[in-house]
């Protein structure tokens, strides 16, 4: 039985080419992908709910209840609910990944999270025994709601609710900042100043949280939402050094903490080499400050070189480039943003081999904060080729697009969600050496751009691509 349910989840993604080692580790990654969420309702549609109590700590002295889930028409629960761990910078793997062939997944996960909102008030950062837990920073499940609801897998639950709860969350006493038991007068401040007090890693959160919100307020009608989110995204400006041209951290007289930007002081797992790129729903406004496209590229390419020796995989806060965690693992795929795709398909490439290659016990993961899967969807993706560094979260949502290490690519698409039956990536000249995109068509049709909307995904076809050995610097700007 678990066999057959296994090979039915994972063959929702069938792959043919690449080594037998690149096909065992792209299932072994869709396996973390989809394991380890625990279902914590039982066959009547109960669960525990433990979101009312005391903070303390990263946990909270919960009062035990039990409540009953939503019903169909038929008596059946129209989800479940979920332990899980941190939702925390998931724009960038399963937010991504799990909609292409597991739509009902995000699905659930949005609506069991929304429920725990509908509890306590707040969304959870990472769901435990059917109560709160505070582990690591801001309000991440937003981006896995704003993603769901964008590409309109948003089913069970209310998207008019849904959005009322990503809004107070973000707002003072909100799980932005811990809830009301955690620091709200660091959100007012962050509100009123415009940017985390100590912390270049929470404003770039915060602000790409703020953004999310402010495209589903958009999509939903709301201009003054929108108008009023839009502006709290662009706080990363303000912790933008002109002088090393990255983000640093600054205290509350807005004085930057330090100058050294291989130090973590101030950041989340990260420091300035690592972070600065993760203002994903505004790389445009980066480059500017950085002086253009160009410097950004350069930057970010010194970077990709400085991390090579280390497989691009170091401890917390070390290294200029680290796909061990997730404030990095983004990187590599900024250069489509940024006038040099062919930059984002060599790279790619090369992290997908040095820091996602293995498969061994002390390779396959080693030194990887994987995180029930989040690595893993990374990773996972990179074999695809695909990949949103907005996590899907715009009103239109789209893919950014880099060379599979497969052949032959078919996804399944779900019916319940999707029109289409099965989207298909084809790939020609493959080889470890040919990285580069020469040219590549949708459904038939020239696409020159390096990414494609969700709504040509959603509706079936085929992607199909030819790479060679040096880059075709027309193709994807």
């Amino acid at each position: 039985m678990a066999n057959r349910i296994w090979n039915e989840w994972l063959g929702k993604i069938d792959v043919k080419g690449g080594t037998v080692a690149q096909k065992t580790k792209f299932y072994t990654d869709l396996w973390h992908v989809l394991l380890g969420r625990h279902k914590i309702d039982d066959v009547s549609g109960d669960y525990p709910d433990r979101t009312s109590g005391k903070r303390d700590g990263t946990f909270t002295d919960a009062v035990f209840k039990i409540r009953t889930l939503p019903k169909n028409a038929d008596g059946s629960s129209k989800f479940h609910m979920y332990n899980s761990d941190a939702w925390w910078l998931s724009q960038w793997n399963l937010n991504i990944l799990w909609g292409l062939a597991w739509p009902e997944v995000q699905d659930e996960m949005s609506a069991s999270m929304l429920e725990y909102a509908n509890n306590g008030g707040l969304l959870p950062r990472g769901p435990c025994g059917g109560g709160y837990s505070y582990i690591m920073t801001s309000n991440p499940a937003s981006s896995l709601i704003v993603s769901t609801y964008m590409k309109g897998l948003l089913t069970k639950a209310d998207a008019q609710q849904a959005y009322e709860i990503l809004k107070r969350n973000q707002m003072p006493g909100g799980m932005l900042g811990g809830g009301p038991g955690g620091r709200p007068q660091d959100v007012e401040f962050y509100i009123k100043k415009g940017w985390w007090p100590g912390n270049a890693g929470i404003t770039i959160e915060a602000a790409f949280q703020d953004w999310g919100v402010a495209q589903m307020a958009q999509k939903l009608g709301k201009k003054k939402d929108h108008s009023y989110f839009m502006k709290r995204s662009s706080s990363w400006k303000n912790c933008f050094d002109t002088t090393q041209k990255l983000l640093f951290p600054k205290d509350a007289n807005g004085k930057f903490l330090h100058a050294n930007p291989l130090s973590g002081e101030g950041w989340v797992e990260a420091n300035a080499w690592q972070g600065s790129f993760g203002v994903s729903h505004d790389i445009a406004g980066l480059a500017k400050l950085m002086g253009g496209e160009n410097i950004l590229c350069e930057k970010l390419n010194y970077a990709f070189e400085k991390a090579s020796a280390s497989d691009f995989v170091f401890a917390y806060n070390d290294g200029y480039v680290s796909y061990a965690n997730q404030p990095g693992c983004s990187n590599a795929h900024v250069f489509n943003h940024a006038g040099k795709p062919w930059l984002s398909q060599y790279w790619v490439r090369k992290v997908k081999e040095q820091a996602y290659g293995g498969v061994t016990p002390d390779l396959g993961y080693g030194g990887h904060d994987e995180d029930q899967g989040q690595m893993g969807g990374v990773s996972a993706l990179m074999a695809l080729g695909l990949f949103s560094l907005t996590g899907n979260e715009e009103v239109e949502p789209t893919y950014d697009i880099t060379s599979p290490i497969f052949d032959l690519i078919t996804i399944q698409l779900d019916k319940r969600y999707y029109k289409g039956d099965r989207f298909v990536i084809k790939t020609h000249n493959n080889s470890a050496t040919n990285c580069y995109i020469q040219r590549a068509t949708l459904n038939g049709a020239v696409q020159q751009k390096a990414k494609f909307p969700h709504t040509a995904f959603a509706n079936g076809g085929e992607l199909e691509i030819w790479l060679g050995d040096k880059p075709n610097m027309n193709w994807g700007k």
